[in-house]
């Protein structure tokens, strides 16, 4: 990516030299109006996607960018000026070192974690969404961390609360009765025993209960249902005023394991 966009930045000072050399007062050269056309449909097409998911580049500074790079596409039109064409060159140029280079060559490691955070939440977004689903998708992708893990949260507690709900909340209360009747093994301190008739008496129990539950009923396994806590705890981190960060790591990791524990999961499918 950060050789890219020095190659880019090379081109673009290249076009520069080959307008200032121009004698006329106006551009009509072909090749010097194509590569004007070329260079700012490079950027749209190909850097704007990718400088977009990086959390060290402000989106209005892109938006700036992105006014300068429209505006040469516009004057590779026949006969414009060529003052017209140094100017908005010159305005790309001057601070795009320092805008898109080193800033990614500070932050490489953050912006490839982003890279993959968008693709799981590509994949993510492929899924049937629901409204709180959808809303956690989109702080992430603006860059509001610990709303996403609230919302994404939301997102997979509906989706567990309407896969007992098609299943019979019969059946949830059934297993919490049998586990709350064990003396020995993995459930011999669980003493939630539940009896819940509606969408609504079920979303007044204790997320923890509730993962406890799925766990009985065979939905997750112990494994699945310790990563899924974790993400819970995130949760409550990112609900409360604290001093503990959430990185895109953090939030890459969290997202993996609710899509692949919950979303994925052929027994959450509803």
């Amino acid at each position: 990516m950060v050789d890219d966009l020095k190659k880019f930045l090379n081109d673009i000072k290249d076009l520069r030299t080959r307008v200032k050399a121009e004698k006329a007062n106006q551009i009509a050269k072909k090749d010097i109006r194509s590569s004007a056309e070329s260079l700012g449909e490079k950027w749209f097409n190909e850097f704007l996607p990718q400088v977009s998911q990086q959390p060290t580049v402000p989106a209005e500074l892109i938006d700036s960018y992105s006014t300068k790079f429209r505006r040469l596409i516009t004057i590779s039109a026949p006969s414009n000026l060529k003052s017209s064409y140094v100017s908005v060159l010159n305005q790309i140029i001057k601070d795009f070192r320092k805008d898109f280079i080193l800033s990614l060559q500070g932050g490489a490691k953050s912006f490839s974690s982003l890279y993959l955070l968008n693709q799981i939440l590509e994949e993510i977004s492929d899924q049937e969404e629901s409204e709180y689903l959808k809303e956690s998708i989109s702080c992430a992708q603006n860059g509001f961390f610990r709303a996403a893990i609230v919302m994404g949260w939301c997102a997979t507690i509906d989706r567990i609360h309407r896969t007992i709900e098609k299943q019979g909340f019969g059946k949830f209360n059934v297993t919490s009765a049998q586990m709350a009747s064990q003396q020995k093994g993995r459930f011999k301190k669980f003493n939630a025993n539940q009896n819940v008739n509606s969408i609504g008496e079920l979303r007044e129990v204790f997320d923890t209960i509730i993962l406890w539950i799925i766990e009985g009923m065979g939905y997750i396994d112990s494994n699945q249902h310790t990563r899924l806590r974790s993400c819970f705890t995130l949760r409550c981190h990112c609900a409360h005023p604290g001093e503990a960060p959430v990185t895109d790591y953090n939030l890459m990791s969290y997202f993996s394991d609710i899509n692949e524990i919950v979303f994925k999961n052929k027994n959450f499918k509803i």
